[in-house]
């Protein structure tokens, strides 16, 4: 059983920063409609101040804008006191890059003359604007140009994705008259990819798939999400999470168990985003039968993130004797926000709660210690993630202080430990799994 989405609507405005970031991005990463979404987090960074906000406006690049949300965030960035903070300057011009052009049209002008809006950004904004005039044969004239160009890039870094996804928005709006060619492509099968536009319009094409809400071709997007290759398989993953249907979560569940291992690491974020009982009940019949305890801990995460009841004594089991590793502690800290949000309270909750204030105590007093040393910041950071000490790290490592140290700003420790479940270091507000790691 789910707990109720109202409840977790009212959560965006608890004065847990944390939970107010569960709450966001219960709705952001599952590509919510709901416009009443950016403006409880708007509520929220008036209620409780600017100085962690980056984060909640970062997942709002996902959420739908309206007229007086632009009209709220071109405001901010002509607010003098805004410049102090990077990361939420950043993600406010971030979240008027991704917004409906229609809506940022009548505001061009205030947008770009903006105090605080980043010049880096203006380019985007006025070719998101242009696209708003190209007919569907520029848009995909436009597209495959982009493609031929970079058939032989060999990295995501190497080409401007952002661009082409922008391109991908513009196609959407033609909606099914893009089906027939949408199919032809994925229908497409080639030996070899490396010096071929299709290595590039192939996940382009999927992506354009979920923004058209093409139902038709989930059997094809699920067939490429086999093939295991990073780009595609997130682009797969968030496609079938914005399709959404029923049909979506049974052919995943049918695929899964006889699939290879990136299947299944991927095909969980659907599982994970498409906000349903189909959905959790699909999670709890695959962790059954699941081999592979970090696949497993991922159904976990999932069943935690559709704040499903049944995943909490599931998780709890998971963890309960356990000497945790990197992931497992992941796993606890998510288990204990969901119990936070939800108000449900388990044996163990306030034994793990208090152990995981006083981790996360030792570890802002270690990057404390190490600031102004990067090779020693390195090493810890390695610490952190292997669970090993390594000589050099013990060397350089003092007697911890008895007494509470300075606890620094969430995003500051963040860049030292971060889990494929964590939210992003770059201030995105996104698991780190959705963003950068997918850029590494």
């Amino acid at each position: 059983m789910r707990f109720p989405e109202a409840r977790i609507q009212e959560a965006i405005l608890h004065t847990d920063p944390n939970i107010r970031q569960r709450a966001t991005s219960y709705f952001a990463n599952s590509y919510s409609s709901d416009p009443a979404i950016m403006s409880l987090v708007i509520k929220a960074v008036e209620t409780f101040g600017r100085q962690d906000a980056h984060h909640l406006i970062g997942l709002s690049r996902d959420l739908p804008q309206t007229e007086e949300t632009i009209g709220w965030i071109i405001d901010e960035l002509n607010e003098e006191e805004s410049d102090q903070n990077g990361n939420y300057i950043f993600n406010l011009s971030m979240v008027l890059v991704h917004a409906d052009p229609a809506l940022l049209l009548p505001r061009e002008s205030d947008i770009l003359e903006a105090r605080n809006f980043l010049q880096d950004l203006r380019t985007p904004v006025v070719e998101h604007l242009q696209m708003l005039s190209w007919d569907a044969a520029t848009c995909w004239q436009k597209l495959e140009e982009f493609c031929e160009e970079s058939k032989d890039k060999r990295y995501v870094n190497e080409v401007n994705l952002s661009y082409a996804n922008q391109i991908v928005e513009a196609l959407a709006r033609y909606g099914d008259e893009c089906e027939q060619k949408v199919r032809e492509c994925l229908e497409l099968k080639l030996d070899d990819y490396s010096h071929h536009p299709m290595k590039w319009l192939e996940p382009l094409i999927v992506r354009l798939a979920g923004q058209t809400n093409l139902v038709s071709v989930i059997p094809q997007i699920v067939a490429k999400l086999h093939i295991g290759a990073d780009l595609l398989s997130q682009e797969c993953a968030d496609a079938l999470t914005r399709i959404g249907t029923p049909s979506v979560v049974q052919a995943i569940a049918e695929a899964f168990p006889a699939a290879k291992r990136p299947f299944r690491v991927y095909s969980i974020g659907p599982l994970e985003r498409i906000h349903s009982d189909l959905a959790v009940a699909t999670c709890l019949k695959l962790f059954e039968v699941e081999k592979d305890g970090d696949v497993r801990s991922d159904l976990a995460h999932a069943l935690l993130f559709q704040f499903a009841h049944e995943g909490i004594e599931l998780a709890r089991q998971m963890l309960i004797g356990k000497k945790l590793d990197f992931e497992g502690k992941g796993l606890r800290s998510y288990l204990l926000e969901t119990c936070t949000l939800m108000g449900e309270r388990f044996r163990e909750y306030e034994e793990w709660l208090a152990t995981e204030k006083a981790e996360k105590a030792a570890h802002f007093r270690r990057v404390k210690e190490l600031e102004g040393d990067p090779a020693g910041l390195f090493k810890f950071a390695l610490e952190q993630l292997t669970g090993k000490e390594t000589d050099d790290t013990r060397k350089l490592k003092p007697s911890l202080p008895s007494a509470p140290g300075l606890t620094l700003p969430h995003q500051q420790a963040s860049k030292q430990k971060v889990g494929r479940n964590d939210f992003c270091p770059c201030g995105s507000g996104k698991k780190f799994k959705k963003c950068c790691l997918l850029k590494n």
